[in-house]
């Protein structure tokens, strides 16, 4: 009886949606342009590194240099990250994050590479 109450326990404790993995979008609070990624690792983590990206103004986020281009800020995770699927790693996951980022594309709303549409 102890042993599922534990369990239980832990199972509540995994719901916070950022330290969850799979494709996210990062929106620009003054323009709305979206970067669309995925990522097999915590949604926090991954959020920091655009973060440090843009704080560093390296070329390694496309969202970031997006960020910094047009003088726009750098907002909080809760205003600027939007998680879009949860799926295993794989084939279909990335299927499943270029129909997200072509989303965003035909409406010319991306701020992706254009190598990955």
């Amino acid at each position: 009886m102890q042993k599922k109450k534990k369990e239980l326990l832990h199972k509540q404790q995994a719901t916070d949606k950022y330290t969850l993995s799979r494709i996210y979008k990062l929106t620009c609070p003054i323009c709305n342009k979206a970067y669309v990624g995925q990522t097999g690792r915590n949604f926090t983590v991954r959020f920091n590194e655009h973060k440090y990206a843009f704080r560093t103004n390296s070329c390694t986020s496309n969202f970031a240099q997006h960020l910094t281009e047009h003088n726009h800020p750098f907002c909080t995770i809760h205003n600027t990250m939007q998680i879009l699927r949860h799926h295993r790693k794989g084939p279909h996951l990335n299927t499943l994050e270029r129909l997200h980022i072509y989303t965003e594309y035909i409406t010319n709303n991306h701020v992706n590479d254009n190598q990955t549409i």
